[in-house]
């Protein structure tokens, strides 16, 4: 496939990293960059253009991963500094709606691209960077420490297809956000 008419290069990227996601979930790290090619409908040339090597392509799909989740959570902030409204955040895009699946998904992905040289560095800067954050939001080490393991616990059941239903998922939200306010 030729280049499409006003599709610039960052549409071009990020139609790679989505395929490249899918391809990933799909096959894990054995994926190939034909894999990713054949998924978004381009040449492996194509997607080498955009992305040197298949390390170079699981680098950025982590990494874009990690953003993304980020953002979701930025969408969520209250206003004001009240403590635990990041964790809240955190939360809220974790648990709502059908939000822990995106959270097994990156858990998925992360473990099954946790082979790539620099992928590894990458969640564990990612892990410590949302502790540090945490660590300011004004909440007990146990409170942040429980919100940070429960939402990975579900997320995890949820990647390995024991996904808690909508009562369990509004359950475990609604004790977290107890710890949210009530623990300093």
């Amino acid at each position: 496939m030729g280049r499409t008419a006003g599709r610039g290069p960052e549409d071009t990227k990020r139609l790679i990293l989505d395929a490249a996601r899918s391809v990933v979930v799909a096959q894990g790290a054995r994926a190939t960059m034909d894999d990713v090619a054949a998924a978004v409908g381009l040449t492996r040339g194509a997607v080498i253009y955009h992305y040197s090597s298949k390390n170079a392509l699981w680098i950025a799909l982590v990494r874009d991963m990690i953003a993304q989740f980020r953002q979701a959570v930025q969408d969520r902030l209250e206003d004001g500094p009240a403590p635990g409204r990041l964790a809240r955040a955190y939360i809220r895009a974790s648990l709502e709606g059908d939000e822990i699946e995106a959270v097994g998904e990156r858990l998925f992905l992360l473990a099954a691209l946790g082979v790539t040289p620099g992928v590894p560095e990458i969640a564990a800067e990612d892990g410590a960077r949302w502790k540090a954050d945490m660590a300011d939001d004004g909440l007990s080490l146990g409170a942040r420490t429980v919100i940070l393991n429960a939402v990975d616990g579900a997320g995890l059941m949820t990647g390995w297809g024991l996904k808690p239903d909508r009562a369990e998922l509004a359950a475990l939200r609604f004790e977290l956000e107890k710890l949210t306010v009530t623990a300093s």
